[in-house]
Formats: structure tokens, sequence, C-alpha cells
């Protein structure tokens, strides 16, 4: 669980720096996450607190509100447990998708603390969509760090809506690796402990 932590805590700060300044526009898969980016700056823009803890509660309900509206939280959840979804029941999945919804909102948070500032610069002609899934190109720029490109997931819902599921960096899908970690702790110490660990995490 560890090992997954690490790599999910650093690779969060790169996902929510996804949400960069665009107008908006129809919700096409790159336009929507320009959207969802004003709308996270913007609340992020007002916090005030000097208390570390106090901005870290803030942007925790920040990133519930603003922006795991468009995550697809159950589509993440149900990868994430692999061969497990056949063992368990209705209680344990709600339950653990709640968990890993709690296990996120720290992680973005914690990696919100860490933001600087850092420029995403998306490519508009890089989209590629093929049925209910897309495919949004970007580049992360920073003047004291080597650029990274990423690759954002998303899947159109029965609504129409696009929800982001997954993200690539550097040829690293962040679901996969931590479908992985997950996948493997349920084997070893059973669901109802990476529930209590998701939780506490």
């Amino acid at each position: 669980m560890q090992l997954i932590k690490r790599f999910f805590t650093s690779a969060s700060l790169i996902f929510t720096l996804m949400f960069s300044s665009f107008s908006f526009a129809q919700q096409s898969p790159n336009e929507l996450l320009s959207t969802v980016g004003q709308q996270l700056f913007a609340q992020i823009a007002e916090l005030d607190s000097t208390d570390k803890v106090q901005k870290r509660a803030e942007l925790k309900a920040i990133v519930k509100s603003d922006l795991f509206p468009y995550v697809d939280m159950n589509f993440v959840s149900f990868k994430l447990l692999g061969k497990h979804i056949r063992e368990i029941n209705k209680t344990e999945i709600t339950a653990f998708v709640a968990a890993v919804e709690e296990n996120l909102s720290s992680t973005y948070a914690n990696a919100l603390m860490a933001y600087k500032g850092q420029k995403v610069v998306f490519d508009q002609a890089a989209q590629q969509i093929d049925g209910k899934y897309a495919t949004v190109k970007a580049k992360i720029l920073d003047p004291s760090a080597p650029e990274i490109d990423l690759q954002f997931k998303l899947r159109q819902n029965q609504d129409g809506e696009w929800k982001v599921y997954d993200m690539v960096a550097e040829g690293i899908s962040l679901l996969s690796a931590k479908q992985k970690e997950i996948v493997r702790r349920i084997s070893d110490v059973g669901l109802t402990k990476v529930i209590e660990e998701l939780n506490n995490s």
C-alpha cells in the first residue's frame, strides 16, 4: 500500500494540474478539463488560511465539490477491484467506492498543498475520441523541471457526460498502477482491511 501511496501522491499533483485556463464552451473532453480547472482554481485562490491543517481541510472540501463531479468514481472503483469485483456484494462495493473517494480527496488535497503554479498546455489537435472513450494530451511546463507528457482518459456516461477515469504520465497509467497494488492488497489482507486503510490514508 505504501508503494502506490507514494506514486499516487506525486502523480495526483500532475492530475490536478490538468485543470488550466481555457474559455467556457461546449463540453468536449478537452474543454471539460478546462472548465473544471477554472472552477477548481478559482475556489483555491479564495483560500487565505495560513494554518496547514485548516487549509488542507478546505482543499479537501473543494476537491469533493469542484473536482469529483467530473471523475467517474464508480468506474474507477470497479476497475481498482479487478478480479475481486466478482467476490463482493453491493454493500461492500458501496463501502469501497466511498473509501476510494475519501482516499482520493485526501491525496488531491495534499497534492494541491504543494502546487506552485506550474503551467499545463493542452494539445487541441491531439484529442482522440473513440466511441464512448476519449484521450486528451497535454504537457506540464515548469521552468525548474523537465517537461512532462500527459494523457487524460475520459469515458462518456449514459447521459452523454464526459468524466475522467485515468491519467497516463510519461507512459505510466495511474489507474493500472493503483489497481495492481489494491488487487494484491485485497488478496493479502481482505477487502475490509483495504477499505479501512483507504479511509485512514
